[in-house]
């Protein structure tokens, strides 16, 4: 094929565009020998209309060439399209993450919570609800720790990079802690219950409401603190406040079952606001290169 002087410029300028464009894939010498003249036939062809027979034609010589599809893949799709909705996203996320938690934290829960019952029943302490209120909120302290360990443990970052967003893992830690406490909440109710202790309601309150206080308050203190302070500050506080109200000199407001319901729902509220910032929070929680 023989080009006028015009034409000879013109596809030099190509040429040389087609050179640059294919450096910019890292082409090899040898690639570039061997593209150069593919891409400049293409360049030159005029093209048509594909038909249905011409694209039939061009996928077939194509197959061969494209990956299989990817069972792991193909399975994740399926497993997605059976869950029924955000609730059943939520049940399969906390189902995959309670493996993280380890059989010393449910056995360490269930010890503290049936040590409060021993002590409730033994009537040891002129107020029964204090040692609940004690050892509640202890179980809310070791959740939050382990539940939220992967700063500290340097697993962060691979768990920003898993499917679930950081507030469906949040969500879903929170629904197996929580819910492991108030089952072992209605255990102990149970045992108080067949003890023969009086106000077994009252008593319950007293172990569950305060719970709530130090997990919210706990989460919520994790945005800015390491989480084994914010929970250590969470708890303590609550303890401190126990303390004082114990102390004749500094008399605290009394705790009933409704002052102890707003702690709850003060809990809840924290729990709540701690989510909420918790995506626009979290790049405070990654390591600083």
């Amino acid at each position: 094929m023989s080009y006028t002087p015009n034409e000879s410029g013109e596809q030099d300028k190509r040429d040389t565009a087609l050179t640059a464009a294919l450096h910019e894939l890292d082409a090899t010498p040898d690639e570039l020998r061997e593209w150069a003249p593919v891409v400049r036939r293409l360049d030159e062809w005029s093209g048509h209309a594909l038909t249905a027979v011409d694209e039939g034609r061009l996928l077939a010589a194509l197959a061969p060439y494209v990956p299989a599809p990817s069972p792991v893949r193909q399975a994740i799709r399926a497993r997605m399209a059976q869950r029924s909705g955000q609730l059943g996203w939520l049940i399969e996320t906390a189902r995959t993450q309670v493996s993280l938690f380890g059989l010393d934290f449910w056995l360490v829960s269930a010890l503290i919570t049936l040590v409060g019952v021993v002590v409730a029943l033994s009537n040891a302490l002129p107020d029964q609800g204090l040692i609940l209120r004690a050892s509640g909120p202890l179980l809310a302290y070791l959740g939050t720790v382990v539940a939220f360990r992967g700063r500290e443990a340097g697993t962060l970052e691979l768990e920003l990079a898993c499917l679930p967003s950081p507030l469906q893992l949040a969500i879903a830690r929170l629904v197996i802690v929580l819910g492991y406490d108030i089952g072992l909440g209605a255990a102990l109710s149970l045992a108080l219950w067949a003890g023969g202790a009086r106000d077994v309601l009252a008593l319950l309150l007293s172990w569950l409401m305060p719970l709530l206080l130090v997990a919210g308050l706990a989460l919520l203190l994790s945005l800015r603190l390491p989480i084994q302070a914010a929970a250590s500050l969470a708890y303590g506080g609550w303890l401190a406040f126990l303390a004082i109200g114990v102390t004749p000199l500094f008399p605290a407001l009394p705790l009933t079952p409704l002052s102890e319901l707003l702690l709850g729902a003060v809990g809840l509220a924290l729990l709540a606001v701690a989510l909420l910032r918790l995506h626009t929070s979290m790049w405070r929680l990654l390591p600083i290169a």
